[in-house]
């Protein structure tokens, strides 16, 4: 069993700027941060780092080489417990895209632009899952 701190968290965002706010704003607000633009690199600190203390991973779903989508399912096989929280600019409604996917291991959805109060509050209510 893998021991986690809800206060640990993973953001991958190929955009910067975004990353760097998103970031900023959680560490602010008491997360532990590990930030990554590249996917391929977060996947590793979870897969060959053995990243043990991330609770939540808040990724981008468009992004070069490994989408979202396609990070988080690696991600899940790895550590199940982890919770998943995707962004995107297109609007997702969760229980739309488990009728599509139902095997999805996503636990929500953020549509970009995303308030951060709004992001804090997703992010707390699966904190203290």
């Amino acid at each position: 069993m893998v021991i986690t701190k809800a206060k640990t968290i993973m953001v991958v965002d190929d955009e910067p700027d975004l990353l760097r706010i998103t970031t900023k704003m959680l560490e602010n607000d008491g997360y532990d941060v590990h930030a990554f633009r590249n996917p391929e690199k977060a996947l590793d600190h979870v897969e060959v780092e053995n990243c043990n203390e991330c609770a939540i991973i808040v990724s981008d779903i468009r992004m070069p080489v490994i989408n979202g989508i396609e990070l988080a399912k690696r991600i899940k096989k790895l550590r199940p417990e982890i919770k998943v929280i995707l962004m995107s600019a297109f609007e997702i409604h969760k229980e739309e895209w488990h009728k599509v996917l139902p095997s999805s291991d996503i636990d929500e959805f953020v549509q970009k632009p995303v308030k951060m109060s709004d992001l804090v509050d997703t992010i707390k209510k699966y904190a203290r899952a």
